[in-house]
């Protein structure tokens, strides 16, 4: 029986070592997949009607654009969305994360990484308790010799 308390802890803590580098994979993978080297956090402004090109197949004339507003190289940059939605995905007033090209801070992308975020944070905390539970199995296993 107490051998077992010493395999499962070693199981354990393999898992919890997994979990965290699994975790630093996605948070690598997130970072990775952005276009543009500029990284902030910008602010949405204003919300505007913008017309529509004549051939969009939607049945509203306008989509509504949120201009987002950040800084970079130490000027201001105001830029509308270009995202085709009715109503604006975005709340006035709302924080979004974006990257940017440094030369050209019109070109832009919004980082939609809260999930991969989240999941990374996740298999970080599920490693953490993990080793810990092994770490306790190996001290379980330890104190049957020491009494």
């Amino acid at each position: 029986m107490s051998g077992n308390l010493w395999i499962k802890g070693a199981v354990l803590v393999v898992l919890g070592l997994v979990a965290d580098i699994a975790g630093l994979i996605v948070k690598i993978y997130s970072a990775y997949m952005r276009p543009y080297e500029g990284y902030t956090e910008a602010k949405v402004v204003d919300i505007i009607p913008v017309e529509r090109e004549r051939n969009a197949e939607s049945r509203y004339r306008n989509r509504q654009a949120a201009v987002f507003q950040f800084f970079a190289d130490g000027k201001l940059v105001k830029i509308v969305d270009s995202e085709d939605a009715y109503p604006c995905p975005y709340d006035l007033g709302q924080r979004v994360r974006l990257c940017y090209d440094p030369e050209n801070p019109e070109k832009y992308m919004v980082l939609r990484e809260e999930k991969l975020r989240n999941r990374a944070i996740a298999l970080n905390v599920m490693g953490v308790l993990l080793i810990l539970a092994g770490v306790l199995m190996f001290l379980t296993y330890a104190m049957r010799y020491v009494a």
